[in-house]
């Protein structure tokens, strides 16, 4: 009799704990977010396409560690998707048409390089797979009509602007400007920005020059620019062939008052490379540590390079930064947006006004960031500072310049 009022018992609460089971509501299923990125990992763009993926893996990493994304009752784990494009604009566009029709990544996240970008841009415009390209900012690439391609950096136009109106207030003052760089788009756009602020702001051109994309060896525009003997150079190109430029600079003994770089200051292989010759370079950062917008992910930008130096044991650069950025422009769109219908992101962000650690944000129909800014920072002491504008600055400018 005992067994058998157990038994019964037993079934009772087996019974009890599967109807309560059943009335339970379900638990919300994480589904996932797969975002495409060709970027390069090898060729003459890896340093820069490696810095810009440790900024999209960051900004992945910390956001799934929280939980997830969250759009429309729904939570996503978010999955990135990476090719190597070899820094080669056809290959680039190639995976990215992978991604998007064989991968099924309804995002992209874009390459390093304006001119891999132009490429690429076909592709996701065809398949309206919404692009955030913190590192592709010509301006003929958002002056096509495109729809789906969005960048929060500011365009390559304004590239050197900054160290100009920095200069313009300098003592001694300096009277001449040269400007060189490599043959590629992203350089073009910036050397032909940099000429029109200089000359508005009173400054004599008195060089201009291009080189091949990719050349390794620089001496003889080193030759040009030391027969001007110009008081301020400045560099359009790359980390690889600034490094070669300031090297040929130094061995033809051209001394300017200021050197100024369009993106490599912040690279530590740029000061490793060139030890004290890199010692008062001035360079524009599209990110500086000391910035203090926020957001809920990363809060500010202290907060974005704790997080950074805990995972890489490095501290970020601009690069990483707009990349980690990009993923949080991305991810305001969607949680307010409510989906994860591109369309219907894209539209969001057309409508929305917002800011991330990186700085604030408001984008044209166009794609281009209209909040976007630029900051100018000086290798000093081996490191870079940063020294304009004067709200953010760590340092004054080192002027002239005092490197060997």
């Amino acid at each position: 009799m005992g067994k058998v009022m157990a038994g019964a018992w037993t079934r009772r609460i087996v019974l009890g704990c599967l109807a309560a089971i059943i009335a339970a509501p379900p638990l919300a299923a994480q589904e996932t977010l797969k975002i495409g990125a060709a970027i390069s990992l090898s060729g003459n763009f890896s340093r820069e396409g490696g810095l810009l993926r440790d900024g999209y893996e960051l900004w992945r990493e910390r956001l799934n560690a929280g939980g997830g994304l969250k759009a429309g009752g729904k939570t996503y784990k978010v999955q990135i998707v990476y090719y190597d494009d070899e820094s080669k604009a056809q290959t680039s566009a190639q995976l990215t048409e992978k991604l998007v029709s064989d991968d099924g990544a309804s995002f992209v996240f874009g390459p390093y390089s304006s001119g891999i970008a132009t490429a690429t841009a076909v592709i996701s415009e065809r398949y309206r797979a919404l692009t955030l390209a913190p590192m592709a900012t010509a301006n003929s690439l958002y002056a096509r009509g495109y729809k789906y391609i969005f960048t929060p950096s500011p365009l390559a136009d304004q590239g050197l602007v900054p160290i100009l109106e920095l200069a313009k207030g300098l003592t001694p003052a300096p009277k001449t400007v040269a400007i060189v760089g490599p043959d590629d788009l992203f350089p073009n756009i910036t050397s032909d920005g940099a000429r029109k602020r200089a000359e508005s702001l009173g400054f004599t051109v008195a060089y201009t020059g291009k080189y091949p994309k990719g050349a390794n060896d620089l001496s003889a525009v080193a030759t040009q620019i030391k027969s001007v003997t110009p008081d301020i150079i400045l560099a359009t190109g790359y980390v690889q062939d600034s490094i070669l430029l300031i090297k040929s600079l130094r061995e033809l003994q051209v001394s300017p008052k200021l050197i100024g770089l369009a993106t490599a200051v912040g690279v530590q292989d740029f000061r490793t490379a060139l030890g004290p010759a890199a010692e008062g370079v001035m360079g524009v950062d599209y990110w500086v540590p000391t910035l203090t917008w926020k957001d809920p992910l990363f809060d500010d930008s202290a907060g974005f390079a704790k997080a950074f130096e805990a995972k890489y044991a490095k501290p970020p650069t601009f690069h990483a930064a707009s990349g980690a950025a990009a993923g949080v422009v991305l991810q305001l769109a969607i949680e307010k947006a409510g989906t994860v219908d591109p369309t219907a992101v894209r539209n969001t962000l057309l409508s929305m006004q917002g800011e991330t650690f990186y700085g604030p944000f408001k984008f044209d129909a166009n794609g281009v960031n209209t909040l976007a800014g630029l900051n100018v920072s000086q290798i000093i002491g081996g490191q870079p500072k940063v020294i304009f504008p004067v709200a953010v600055k760590q340092a004054d400018p080192i002027y002239p310049r005092t490197g060997q």
